[in-house]
């Protein structure tokens, strides 16, 4: 015999000389012997194994009589006898014991914990237990839900609660005499949810931004603000340049009013870069209001970030590139001062000398 290493690298002469030395029955049996892989793929089926029938036909395929004899042949072998009878809810044999890890066991036990927390009360189980399709359905109908759905939020996590904000305290007479005061302290203003907030204190307090000069942040959120108080507010911040952030967020303030407040913002004398107006009563504004606001806001050179909801991508498309290049523009001022340098210390680069 030749090992196989020694055959690998033989010729293929010499190969052939080695075949010319076998006989027809002995490359039979080779033939066979290396066609006996039942997975080879390449191979047909019909010679996928050594046997090879050599016995000769009898007759024409008759596949009829053909499952006949092998329903009989079937029929007249015994059955084996079980070495252990059938019985029902008995397992026979050694039963199988799966084995963890340490992780999966974790996870086994994590999962158990869950499972805990969200079950039902006895009672609660019991009686979605016994409910039938049509009751199921009906509770759905009533919560105005899937059936589907209203299964999974029954044994949903359930929700944690959250104490509530406090009640803003803020007092608009004390801001008011603060702001008319014009004091140094009074940089930050918040009238969010104030619901002691009326309409002339409102049209005060953005009054008194025509002289004030260290009031730097105003949020007026949830007060029901409306029109004329916006008006009185637009013709305010012609005249202030100190005020840098507003939000006038969920108030009832006309599509028609925004536009004139963005047109306002566009003066030179403004000086506000972030606005936040959005989620007013009136949330679709039209494409002819969007784009006066768009408008206003391309001759806006000093707005940074904006809060608001556009219906139409155009809009939102100037918008966006505007507020782009105006970021764009303080960004190469301040590198042009020389202040654009980072504190992080970068270790140099290494050649590959």
């Amino acid at each position: 015999l030749i090992p196989h290493a020694h055959i690998l690298i033989m010729e293929d002469g010499i190969w052939e000389d080695l075949l010319a030395c076998l006989s027809p029955s002995e490359v039979q049996a080779l033939l066979d012997d290396l066609a006996s892989d039942p997975d080879d793929k390449h191979v047909p089926a019909s010679v996928r194994n050594s046997y090879r029938c050599e016995k000769d036909p009898t007759g024409i395929l008759d596949r009829g009589s053909l499952i006949t004899h092998i329903n009989e042949e079937a029929l007249k072998t015994p059955d084996k006898e079980e070495y252990v009878k059938f019985e029902l809810g008995v397992k026979r044999g050694k039963v199988y014991v799966p084995k963890y890890t340490e992780e999966e066991l974790d996870t086994m036990k994590r999962q158990a914990e869950i499972e805990e927390q969200v079950r039902l009360d006895p009672e609660e189980e019991g009686i979605l237990g016994a409910a039938s399709l049509e009751d199921i359905m009906a509770l759905a109908d009533i919560l105005n839900t899937n059936p589907q759905n209203f299964i999974m939020e029954a044994y949903a996590d359930p929700l944690k609660y959250y104490e509530p904000d406090p009640p803003n305290q803020t007092k608009p007479k004390e801001v008011l005499e603060s702001l008319n005061k014009d004091e140094p302290e009074m940089k930050d203003v918040c009238l969010n949810n104030v619901p002691s907030l009326n309409e002339s204190e409102a049209c005060e307090i953005f009054d008194t931004l025509r002289k004030n000069t260290n009031l730097t942040k105003l949020s007026v959120v949830n007060c029901d603000i409306n029109d004329f108080a916006i008006s009185t507010l637009c013709l305010a911040l012609e005249n202030n340049s100190a005020l840098k952030s507003l939000n006038l967020g969920s108030n009832r303030i006309s599509p028609d009013t925004i536009a004139e407040l963005f047109e306002a913002l566009a003066s030179r004398n403004n000086g506000i870069i972030e606005v936040r107006i959005s989620g007013q009563a009136q949330q679709k504004m039209g494409f002819r209001v969007e784009s006066r606001i768009a408008d206003a806001i391309m001759r806006n050179p000093r707005l940074l970030k904006l809060g608001i909801d556009f219906q139409f991508p155009e809009v939102m498309n100037r918008v966006s590139k505007h507020l782009i290049s105006n970021m764009d523009k303080l960004r190469q001022e301040r590198k042009a001062k020389g202040g654009d340098q980072s504190e992080a210390k970068w270790n140099p680069c290494r050649t590959i000398d």
